[in-house]
């Protein structure tokens, strides 16, 4: 009998690994999108934490755009470039400033309500635009 209990238990063990393995989508219990199916999206060697009812509009190697009802999202990892701050224009509602979103410190640039923020990850530079600021907060979120 007990052995039976060790085999029972050694194949739901081994099942639960595979599963953890193997599944994209999973439910976190912290952070941005807690308690909120997602899935994980890698973008040229960077993982993005994406809510599962998002769904992919484009994608290449290097950039995705997710979109759900009037919520957008696009991020895109490039192999080489530099942050830079864009200048402050009144005329055109620009604005820019040098921030932490999450875990990432990096430049935010809001032109209009629409967030782009870019930062340095890995030696490549992430942007990631949206006019919803904690989707992009959770987005960054992605697993390490």
């Amino acid at each position: 009998m007990v052995m039976k209990v060790r085999y029972v238990l050694a194949i739901l063990i081994l099942f639960t690994l595979i599963a953890c393995v193997h599944g994209e989508k999973f439910t976190p219990e912290s952070g941005t999108f807690a308690f909120r199916e997602v899935e994980i999206f890698e973008i040229n060697g960077i993982n993005f934490t994406i809510p599962a009812d998002y769904n992919i509009t484009y994608e290449n190697n290097t950039e995705m755009d997710f979109e759900h009802g009037k919520n957008k999202l696009n991020i895109s990892v490039a192999d080489n470039g530099t942050v830079e701050k864009v200048k402050k224009d009144m005329s055109k509602n620009i604005t820019s400033g040098k921030t932490m979103l999450g875990s990432q410190k990096g430049y935010l640039v809001d032109k209009n309500g629409t967030y782009t923020f870019s930062y340095m990850k890995n030696d490549k530079l992430v942007v990631i635009k949206s006019e919803n600021m904690p989707l992009m907060i959770g987005a960054m979120e992605g697993v390490k």
